[in-house]
């Protein structure tokens, strides 16, 4: 699935009814954090229907994330998806489900999700849209916050899935972004006081998970990194003068492969730049509305040259028009014969919490 889809699921979802209500879907005080993976998407409906609804999910919902290629089938062109949906029975409404960061409850031809349903029947939602043998309610931090809820209210499995699939998927997409990160990658102590460093000297701030830590900055750089054994990814940040006209993809490459060619080695001592492997997606997005602001968007992956290691890649320049400057923030991975969406994803949230003077 290209970028050029996805414009046109929005446009979709753009003409569904939308009738919004003023008043909020949540109205218990001190709710926990939610506790979840980026990506992730909780699923729960009657028992007698799971095994039907797990199935149609996995079967008909196509929407793929576009750059997360499968490396090691690179040539069978396989997808990791856009998000990742798990399968749960009422009866776990006691349990941490609850505290999701994106949950559908599907009621199908008047079954309902037990709990999930009657608490979300008590409340009014924020919002009801109406698709094609389908009707959509949305609530806010009902359960834990930053959380959205999608009441899922139809006669049958979804007639017409790819008509469902296109509505979903730009709410799913469209919350995640403005929760940000969820409880469990929430800035710490630690994050705090980098990120009150970062802002002092730089006049910008964004948040990030603790797990990655300041590794360097100098006048034009800021490198935030985590490093395991079986993986490892970084937030490069770099500032450079708005002379710099960052308005295609072309020189979107050549701007990144100029930095890292600086700054980033690998223990051979090679170069980390850009691939130019037709195996490999390269996707530019430009005026793309992310948090605050609006930004141009590279995303791709990059090589090691010399070795087999490679990963994908998103770079966001945004333009700091009052200081003059472009302030390109990069995230990039490696992390071979894993799941990539969760970590590819919190790049997108740590861009949209992006703070200019």
């Amino acid at each position: 699935m290209n970028f050029a889809s996805m414009n046109r699921i929005f446009a979709i979802f753009v003409g569904l009814t939308l009738v919004f209500s003023g008043c909020k879907s949540g109205n218990k005080k001190d709710l926990p954090p939610t506790e979840g993976a980026p990506g992730e998407v909780f699923v729960v409906c009657h028992e007698s229907l799971k095994e039907e609804t797990e199935v149609r999910f996995k079967t008909g919902y196509k929407n793929f994330s576009p750059v997360l290629l499968m490396a090691e089938q690179a040539e069978k062109r396989a997808f990791e998806p856009t998000f990742n949906f798990w399968f749960g029975r009422p009866e776990s409404f006691e349990g941490m489900e609850k505290q999701s960061p994106l949950i559908l409850v599907m009621e199908i031809g008047g079954k309902t999700a037990g709990n999930y349903s009657d608490e979300l029947r008590a409340l009014k939602p924020q919002s009801i849209s109406n698709g094609r043998g389908f009707e959509l309610h949305l609530y806010k931090n009902v359960w834990a916050k930053k959380q959205t809820v999608i009441r899922c209210v139809t006669e049958s499995m979804v007639e017409d899935f790819q008509s469902f699939t296109e509505a979903i998927t730009p709410i799913l997409l469209a919350e995640e972004t403005a929760q940000g990160l969820p409880g469990n990658l929430a800035p710490t102590a630690y994050c705090d006081s980098v990120a009150k460093l970062i802002r002092g000297n730089f006049g910008y701030s964004f948040a990030f998970p603790p797990q990655f830590k300041l590794q360097f900055s100098n006048r034009e750089v800021v490198w935030l990194w985590q490093e395991t054994p079986r993986f490892y990814r970084h937030l490069f940040v770099n500032t450079f003068s708005d002379s710099i006209i960052i308005d295609n993809p072309q020189k979107a490459v050549a701007n990144r492969n100029a930095f890292t060619t600086k700054y980033v080695k690998n223990t051979e001592g090679t170069r980390v730049v850009v691939s130019e492997s037709a195996l490999f997606p390269l996707i530019w997005e430009n005026n793309v509305k992310l948090g605050k602001h609006t930004v141009n968007i590279l995303r791709g992956w990059y090589t090691e040259e010399g070795t087999f290691r490679r990963g994908p890649f998103v770079r966001y320049f945004f333009h700091d028009k009052a200081n003059n400057r472009i302030i390109a923030m990069d995230g990039f991975l490696h992390a071979p014969d894993m799941a990539k969406l969760p970590f590819y994803r919190s790049f997108d949230l740590i861009a949209a919490s992006m703070n200019l003077p």
